[in-house]
C-alpha cells in the first residue's frame, strides 16, 4: 500500500495539495475535507517520510505531520504553515515526540490565537492511520495541536501526561485556532 492510499483509506480523497522544493528536498501538503468531522479540515505532508529523523538512543523514525482546522481558517496560511515548519524539522533532522512543544511565538497563521504546537498521536482518527508500516523504518503520523502560550508554557512546566488529561477533562475545540485556554490563570 502507498503512503497515499494509506491517508485515503482513512481520510477520503485527497482534495488539494500544495508543495516545495529546497535543493532534494521535496514535501507537499495535502487536505482532505470534513475529516474527522463536519466542517473540518485535516491536512497532511506527504514526503516528510522520505527522509529519517533521528531519535534519542541513536534510533531512526520516518514522520508525516496532521493538522486539523476548522474549514474557515485560511487553507493556503495553514498550507504555507505547515511547509515551513516541514522545513523546520528537516533542517533539525530531530523526529518529533510526543509532548514536545514547539513555541510559543508567533501566531501560526495570521490572525489566529494560537502561537504553539504539541506533538502528540493522532487519537481524532482509527488507530491504524497512526502508523504506516509499508515504510522502513515505519512512518509515524504525527498530530500537531495547536496550543495558546498558556497551554504550552503548562506543557513544559507540569508535563505532557497531566495535559493531555485536561485535554480529556476539558474537551476544548481543538480545531478552532481562535479558542480560549483551558490553562487557568494560576496553572
Amino acid at each position: 500500500m502507498t503512503l497515499i492510499a494509506h491517508i485515503e483509506s482513512t481520510l477520503g480523497q485527497i482534495e488539494q495539495g500544495w508543495s516545495f522544493e529546497e535543493g532534494s528536498k521535496s514535501v507537499q501538503v495535502v487536505r482532505c475535507r470534513n475529516q474527522p468531522f463536519d466542517s473540518v479540515v485535516t491536512y497532511l505532508t506527504v514526503g516528510l517520510s522520505n527522509f529519517s529523523l533521528s531519535m534519542p538512543r541513536g534510533r531512526k523514525i520516518r514522520q508525516e505531520l496532521v493538522f486539523t482546522a476548522n474549514e474557515n481558517f485560511s487553507a493556503r496560511q495553514i498550507a504555507s504553515f505547515m511547509l515551513t515548519f516541514s522545513n523546520y524539522i528537516l533542517a533539525r533532522n530531530q523526529a518529533l515526540l510526543r509532548g514536545d512543544i514547539i513555541g510559543p511565538s508567533e501566531p501560526l497563521i495570521s490572525g489566529v490565537a494560537v502561537n504553539s504546537i504539541y506533538a502528540s498521536i493522532p487519537v481524532l482518527f482509527d488507530e491504524s492511520f497512526s502508523t504506516y508500516t509499508d515504510s522502513s523504518p515505519h512512518t509515524v503520523m504525527v498530530w500537531l495541536i495547536p496550543l495558546l502560550t498558556e497551554e504550552a508554557n503548562f506543557v513544559k512546566d507540569r508535563g505532557w501526561s497531566l495535559f493531555e488529561d485536561m485535554l480529556e477533562l476539558e474537551n476544548p475545540d481543538l480545531m478552532d485556532l481562535n479558542r480560549g485556554s483551558i490553562v487557568k490563570e494560576n496553572g
